[in-house]
């Protein structure tokens, strides 16, 4: 087929004219309102399914491999997800066998009802979206971004949900609408079986920093900012002594033997053993040094290995003692610790 000289030319030209039109249009739709943003009115034909449909293959597209996800069969960690979703998500998600709002059902685009919205989705999907949030629809990104392995909790209670066997009993939602905030709290601290500290054997001052430093976001933690976030300050004070009693100290367990033991009673020039700080028998006890004999080991490995892969601050001496401990090193540490009775020293003065 002959093209005539200049008809890549008139293409060109023609091509250009016709964004040019489509660009004053699309600027006349912005500067004059054209576009009606009521939420009554919805969107113009198709542009709901082409939303949908960019969300739906953006997740995809975007979400780890299934074989990163990690094991999410501990009944604990759905625990300790409900209830932060609780709080942050039912709001607009409901729970199971609850009807959402007026308000919500009312909003463009409505959140799904829980149920709904993980019915279609797998794990890595689910902590895609709890992680990033949606832009334009309302669901905001995890408020801690460096804390993307707290989204798992979640995901391991959304995965109940979609089985249908999720708990219902939303403790914190319920402590925190009557304004109970010990109920509040021990919704996770006491109800939750692992991943969360044990309160009771933290001294106030440790207690009162931490929820200080949670409220006004220099401790991140996408759940503990949350959490403490619906607390109101003048209720802290108050609140602290509930959560840390300072019951008297069990007989301490016999310390085991073994590669835990050794490595907390190691220490060098710079960096203290651990033992030194936070026990059992701490001889540089202060305010900051939590007592660690006793305390639940998952929650101490997590935190190590955020020492340890430098995603919390505020102790260059924890960063420099754990920057160079192996996940075995952390096991057998938070293990050590764990299979120790509480030594609850008496409150700093």
């Amino acid at each position: 087929m002959k093209v005539e000289p200049g008809t890549p030319r008139i293409v060109f030209r023609t091509l250009a004219a016709l964004a040019s039109l489509g660009a004053l249009a699309g600027g006349g739709v912005v500067a004059f309102g054209l576009y009606n943003v009521s939420a009554r009115v919805g969107h113009w034909p198709g542009v709901g399914w082409v939303l949908h449909t960019t969300f739906v293959q953006s997740v995809k597209l975007r979400a780890m491999p299934e074989a990163e996800v990690p094991d999410l069969s501990d009944p604990a960690l759905a625990d300790l997800g409900a209830q932060h979703y609780a709080t942050a998500c039912a709001p607009c998600h409901a729970a199971p066998g609850v009807e959402r709002s007026a308000t919500v059902r009312a909003m463009v685009p409505a959140p799904p009802h829980i149920e709904e919205a993980v019915a279609h989705w797998e794990a890595n999907h689910l902590h895609w979206i709890v992680y990033n949030g949606i832009k334009m629809s309302g669901m905001p990104a995890w408020s801690a971004p460096e804390r993307s392995a707290e989204v798992w909790p979640v995901v391991a209670y959304l995965l109940r949900v979609k089985e249908g066997t999720a708990p219902t009993d939303l403790v914190a939602q319920d402590g925190g609408a009557r304004g109970d905030w010990a109920a509040y709290c021990q919704a996770c601290h006491e109800d939750v079986s692992a991943h969360v500290p044990r309160l009771g054997i933290l001294s106030p001052e440790y207690l009162n920093k931490a929820l200080s430093d949670y409220r006004d976001g220099s401790r991140p933690s996408g759940i503990m900012e949350q959490a403490a976030s619906l607390v109101p300050a003048d209720d802290i004070p108050a609140l602290v002594p509930r959560m840390s009693p300072r019951t008297p100290a069990e007989a301490v367990t016999e310390a085991p033997a073994g590669p835990g033991a050794d490595l907390a009673r190691r220490g060098t020039d710079d960096v203290p053993a651990c033992v030194a700080c936070h026990g059992p028998g701490a001889t540089r006890a202060k305010a900051e040094f939590p007592s660690l004999a006793g305390q639940d080991p998952s929650y101490l490995a997590a935190q190590l290995s955020l020492w340890r892969d430098g995603l919390r601050g505020g102790s260059d001496v924890m960063t420099k003692a754990a920057m160079d401990l192996s996940d075995a090193d952390i096991a057998a540490l938070a293990g050590w610790y764990g299979a120790l009775s509480p030594e609850i020293a008496p409150a700093l003065q």
